[in-house]
């Protein structure tokens, strides 16, 4: 039996890679701060592997990160929600409620990260499909896979469903259920999305159920589902009070997406997640969080 060498690299990679982050999370010191943008290198000096911070990391109370020369890195502080912009070179303590230099620049304020509409929001750090890094590299047996809405809220009164195609010109049943399991609307189609029609109206903070089915060429049926609830009108109206300007800086966007992913909106924060991962290329958790 061969092996594949640079498959089991891959994936040995990717494993020490969810271990470091299973083994930070266990650490007894709470995080204090989030990473909200960050161009170039920086790194966590107190772990004899010094690695390397990313977008969306967590930085642990009295951590010290060390910002390198041309290195510009912004954080949020998880109590307060207030924004720290750090530029290096410099080694900034992250205490409790702010951070301090320890060498070169002084950490600069930047206000709220989410303060509009005259209440400050707090947000929560990102649960990062860690086990998505690792499962990337193994090849996915064939599946039916739901695209969206996944097992969450949606502002879309009359949502896209969309899903991945198994094979060219197949044909795919689709059914809406509500919480009874009673079908609400059912239509067979070749394409593999699909809008729900004008006389199909969903209620608030019900949940639904929706159905994708087909079969292959070969004679296997493939079956797949997925719940989803429409969201309030006071949390839409919140949403649309939060909601940063196309040309609002980075780190705003970022802070935004991760308070929709704490509300459950994950289809409305992959938007946003694919917008951060198209501007930061290099950065493996926002390629994660779009579903790349």
């Amino acid at each position: 039996m061969r092996t594949d060498w640079r498959a089991f690299s891959k994936l040995y990679g990717a494993v020490l890679l969810l271990g470091y982050c299973i083994a930070s999370s266990a650490a007894g010191d709470p995080a204090v701060a989030m990473v909200t943008d960050l161009e170039g290198k920086a790194v966590v000096l107190d772990d004899f592997r010094k690695p390397a911070v990313s977008i969306l990391s967590e930085i642990r109370q009295d951590a010290r990160v060390q910002v390198d020369a041309g290195a510009r890195l912004v954080a949020v502080y998880l109590s307060s929600g207030q924004t720290y912009e750090m530029k290096g070179p410099s080694v900034v303590l992250f205490r409790l409620q702010q951070p301090e230099s320890l060498s070169g620049d002084k950490p600069q304020a930047r206000g709220n990260a989410l303060s509009k509409g005259g209440k400050d929001i707090r947000i929560k750090p990102v649960v990062v499909a860690q086990a998505a890094l690792v499962m990337r590299s193994v090849k996915p047996s064939l599946k039916l896979k739901l695209l969206n809405p996944l097992g969450n809220k949606t502002l879309e009164e009359r949502p896209v469903f969309a899903w991945k195609g198994l094979a060219p010109d197949l044909q795919y049943r689709f059914r809406l259920l509500d919480e009874t399991g009673k079908s609400l609307y059912e239509v067979t189609v070749e394409d593999t999305s699909l809008q729900l029609p004008q006389q199909v109206q969903l209620k608030e903070a019900a949940t639904y159920t929706w159905v994708v089915s087909t079969q292959h060429p070969d004679g296997s049926v493939f079956s797949n589902a997925s719940d989803f609830s429409l969201v309030s009108a006071d949390l839409r109206r919140q949403v649309e009070s939060l909601r940063p300007a196309d040309n609002s800086p980075f780190s705003e966007r970022v802070a935004f997406a991760a308070w929709l992913e704490e509300m459950a909106l994950r289809d409305e924060a992959r938007k946003y997640w694919k917008a951060a991962a198209a501007e930061r290329q290099d950065d493996p958790r926002l390629k994660v969080m779009a579903g790349e």
